[in-house]
Parts: C-alpha cells; sequence; structure tokens
C-alpha cells in the first residue's frame, strides 16, 4: 500500500504516460480548457477528478468501456446505465470494488472521512484521481491491474518494481496452482507456532505429493513470495493477486482446482458438494450469478477478518445455463472467483 503523497505522484505519472508525446497544450485544449490544465495537474499544483481524467483518457483514443471490460473480466453490469467516463461510473467501480467491506475500515483504510467516502460511493461528490487510485487500492488491492487497463505500469516509475514483482508472483499462480495452497498452509497459526522445520509438513496438511509442495516452495521462494530462515519458510509478503488476467490461463487454474474438488468428491472426502438442476427466466439466472459473486464478497470479508488460521479451505463454484446455444445467458465469467 502506498501513502497518500505516493498517490498523488502515482496520479501525476499516470497523466505525463497516457498524454503521450501530445503536448500539454493540445491536450488542455482538446479536452475543453483554454488555459494550460494538463502541464498544472502533471506538476501538481491541482488535480483533476477521475472523470475527469477517464474522459481525457478518451480524448486519447483509450476505449475506456473496454478497459472496465477487461478489468472485470466482463462488462460490469452498470456500464449499460452510465458513461465509462461519467462520475456515477466512478461511483459504481468504487461501490462494486469496496463489496462488503465496512464504511468504517475503508475510512481507517484510507485515512478519509466516513462522510466524503460515502459522498464519493454515492456519486454526490467527485474524488480527485489520486484518492480515487487510493480507495481502489485499498478496497479492492487490485489498483495495478486497473492502471494497467489504461496505461504500461512499468512505464511509471513509482511502482514498476511493484507490477514487475506481481507479474512474477503471477506467473508462479499460473505455472505452479499448488503454490497458493502451500502459501496459505505456511499462514497457519499450527506452523508458525511450531517452529517446524521440515517440509513434509505441508504435503501431510493439504494432502498433496511431497514433490508437488516441494516444487511449490521451490517457486514460491524464487519468487520473493517467502524466505528460508534457520530452516524454515516464512512468509516475506502476502500479495493479492487476480488470476483472471490471462483468460486462458486462468481457465488452467478453474479446471485444476474443479479437478481437486472432484478428487476429493470422488474419494469420499469430506466437505460441501451440491447441486440443482432447476428452470428459471433468463433474468431470474442473470441474478443468481449475481447473488454468487455477492456471496464470494460476504466469504471474502469473513476471510479477511478470521483473527486465527487453522485450515485451509478451498471454494469452488459452477452455475451453468446447459442451453449450449450461442444466446448463453452466463457467457461472461464471474471474475472474482479467479482471485487467489
Amino acid at each position: 500500500m502506498l501513502s497518500q503523497d505516493h498517490y498523488v505522484e502515482l496520479s501525476r505519472q499516470i497523466l505525463r504516460a497516457v498524454r503521450g508525446r501530445r503536448s500539454q497544450v493540445d491536450l488542455s485544449r482538446r479536452i475543453g480548457y483554454r488555459s494550460n490544465m494538463v502541464h498544472r495537474w502533471e506538476a501538481g499544483e491541482c488535480a483533476p477528478s477521475a472523470a475527469t481524467f477517464l474522459a481525457l483518457c478518451a480524448k486519447q483514443r483509450i476505449d475506456v468501456g473496454q478497459a472496465l471490460t477487461r478489468f472485470y473480466g466482463r462488462p460490469p453490469v452498470w456500464l449499460a446505465e452510465h458513461g465509462p467516463t461519467s462520475n456515477q461510473a466512478v461511483a459504481a467501480l468504487l461501490r462494486d470494488q469496496r463489496g462488503k467491506v465496512a464504511l468504517g475500515d475503508l475510512a481507517r483504510g484510507t485515512g478519509y472521512n466516513r462522510f466524503t467516502l460515502s459522498r464519493w460511493l454515492k456519486g454526490q461528490a467527485e474524488p480527485r484521481l489520486s484518492e480515487f487510485l487510493h480507495v481502489l487500492d485499498v478496497s479492492s488491492q487490485r489498483l495495478l491491474d486497473f492502471v494497467a487497463t489504461l496505461t504500461d505500469p512499468a512505464r511509471l516509475p513509482l511502482v514498476q518494481a511493484a507490477w514487475a514483482r506481481l507479474n512474477r508472483v503471477r506467473d508462479v499462480a499460473y505455472d505452479e496452482p499448488w503454490s497458493h495452497a502451500v502459501l496459505r498452509a505456511l499462514e497457519l497459526d499450527e506452523y508458525r507456532s511450531a517452529g517446524w522445520k521440515e517440509e513434509g509438513y505441508v504435503a501431510r496438511k493439504l494432502g498433496i505429493d511431497p514433490s508437488t509442495a516441494a516444487r511449490a516452495l521451490e517457486a514460491l521462494e524464487q519468487s520473493g513470495q517467502v524466505r528460508r530462515v534457520r530452516g524454515r519458510y516464512e512468509v516475506d509478503e502476502v500479495i493479492s493477486v487476480n488470476t483472471g488476467r490471462d483468460a486462458a490461463r486462468a481457465r488452467g487454474l478453474k479446471l485444476q482446482w474443479t479437478r481437486e474438488a472432484l478428487q476429493r468428491l470422488a474419494s469420499g472426502g469430506p466437505g460441501l458438494f451440491g447441486y440443482s438442476v432447476f428452470a428459471v427466466g433468463r433474468a431470474e439466472l442473470v441474478r443468481l450469478r449475481e447473488i454468487q459473486l455477492e456471496y464470494v464478497r460476504a466469504m471474502e470479508a469473513v476471510v479477511q477478518g478470521s483473527r486465527t488460521n487453522d485450515c485451509v479451505g478451498l471454494y469452488c463454484m459452477q452455475l451453468l445455463d446447459l442451453d449450449a446455444g450461442v444466446d448463453n445467458v452466463l457467457a461472461a465469467p464471474l471474475p472474482t472467483a479467479e482471485t487467489a
């Protein structure tokens, strides 16, 4: 997480990157200013609102609607009601990413008061670009993924190292699917308090082959997520990784964890397994998808609020329209379920 001053600097760097080779004067005029407002923004003398920045992106031929779709993994529902560069779109995006996070917790995490946050979330006031980036970062932990839909974070000095590391960590998740489960096992109170040094603990705890656990541990260490301290592994830094950025590789991860759930079911292992086949209206099936998304957000809030780490859980979800035709109601995936 960045400091407030860093979010201001990041907003200036993003503005410069989006402007590209166009002059500040020219871009200022293109977005309706007679004075060189872009120079003032980039110099930090004042700041654009988030909506004004998105409008600037559109003037630079960045398809903001497509950018939002890439960020979500599907067109957000509210995009049909609000223009992608409007303050209403900004508010809807922040509300979505806030999910089930209590307003008080969001206020503590950002340093902004509840009244101000409430007005931003309702679209009654416009956050400045730096404020928008700050709230988005705290609520979603996907700030760099959002920035990447508009410009290349590798071109932004403030976050280029963090972007490179995030991509290394994401590659580990794709290449070694068990790595995230192994990472969670290393966070268990049992492991941290017992001081075990032998690597067999992780394999036994997760019920996996020792060679699989060893490969995952090696990948985690090489990517800087864990380190060995006096013969045992310690988690260096927990990074929230959204694996939906690469659709093909994300599909492979979903297959991996669905197969794992099926294997546990086939062997009679404990867990919650069930199904229901039903007839329902198209609008209701879409609503069921939204309920699933609401459930995932509530689940994430419970996970984040847990004071103890006693076990490693796996949540798998399937909601299908069994119609094989092109008008399948659920053609778009639920992006949140792809976050590890």
